[in-house]
């Protein structure tokens, strides 16, 4: 696995998710969003973000976590993130660190990465008592969807 050079560390529920730096362009607080019909679950809607309109993503109803710790919605963060050039919310519950991570604290978990959503996960790094999954936002989130 290549080193990750820097990570943006965000919650979703009581887990800890991690995204390479270059990969986020922003958070900003949950704006409005509009609800589009006929779309997977997982597409909150879309919103406008400084004059352009782009899709909003449930994170949690894409990885399928379902608890009770659900966030109000007032309270979500919005990390608005660019695959191959397109600017995409998803939705995240707290923002925690921008920390560098390398190589030899990520294990590749490979019984994980067998199951439906493996292929999302990079590895999972073990910083201190903190266990942070890597995400690969580019397997998790295809453009073309919308």
């Amino acid at each position: 696995m290549e080193d990750i050079p820097k990570v943006v560390v965000f919650k979703l529920s009581t887990n800890e998710y991690g995204l390479r730096v270059n990969e986020v362009r922003e958070v900003l607080k949950l704006q409005d969003i509009t609800a589009i019909p006929n779309t997977p679950s997982y597409i909150s809607g879309v919103t406008n973000i400084r004059g352009e309109i782009m899709p909003i993503i449930d994170l949690r109803k894409k990885l399928n976590l379902f608890d009770s710790m659900d966030t109000p919605d007032g309270d979500m963060l919005v990390m608005v993130v660019e695959i191959d050039g397109i600017p995409i919310g998803i939705l995240v519950d707290f923002v925690s660190d921008v920390m560098q991570i390398s190589s030899e604290n990520i294990e590749e978990i490979e019984g994980i990465k067998k199951n439906s959503n493996g292929e999302y996960i990079e590895g999972i790094a073990k910083i201190g008592n903190r266990l942070i999954i890597i995400l690969n936002i580019k397997n998790l989130i295809d453009p073309q969807e919308f």
